[in-house]
């Protein structure tokens, strides 16, 4: 970890700003960027413009709050736990490239399955059977070789969690998403 260098008002103006502001932010400034990292990433999650089912209709997962009741798979309403939300900035973004999101075109999974474009955390489960009343769930990155699913590349992200204190089968754009603490 390198240390932080002050500049004075002077040496500003001696060297220039940008010269001053290159010396303060340290090694990356300088055309050495970080290495990318072939790690995993092994987080669920989901996008902003993704809707919940919850006892009283559809809603975005960004106003999903403690004790919402949602609607489960087996007909069950299983109130929220736990939510959090995750913000990865583009240097997080470029030196770990699992991270970026996948993107489930609305209908490639099945008819309406999702019933509109989802983008998950690569590592999101989500329920591939087309038999109503069958589960049989993947992650989101094997699923990339299926016409409509692919990777979606972004400069800032934020995923959306939550769980249920138990596992649950839930409603995410029309499709069953697995959800486990």
């Amino acid at each position: 970890m390198h240390q932080v260098k002050s500049s004075t008002p002077s040496e500003i103006a001696a060297t220039g700003f940008a010269q001053a502001a290159a010396a303060r932010r340290g090694p990356r400034a300088k055309g050495r960027p970080l290495p990318v990292k072939d790690t995993l990433w092994t987080l669920p999650g989901f996008c902003g413009g993704t809707k919940i089912a919850t006892s009283f209709g559809e809603m975005p997962i960004y106003a999903l709050r403690l004790r919402d009741p949602l609607r489960t798979v087996a007909g069950t309403i299983a109130t929220v736990g736990w939510v959090d939300k995750i913000h990865l900035d583009e240097e997080f973004l470029r030196t770990h490239p699992d991270a970026q999101p996948i993107l489930i075109r609305a209908g490639s999974l099945g008819h309406n399955l999702p019933k509109e474009d989802l983008t998950v955390s690569p590592h999101q489960k989500i329920n591939v059977s087309k038999a109503q009343f069958r589960q049989e769930f993947c992650l989101a990155r094997d699923l990339e070789h299926m016409p409509g699913v692919l990777r979606k590349p972004e400069m800032l992200l934020t995923y959306y969690l939550f769980n249920c204190t138990v596992p649950v089968t839930v409603s995410v754009n029309g499709t069953w998403t697995s959800v486990a603490p």
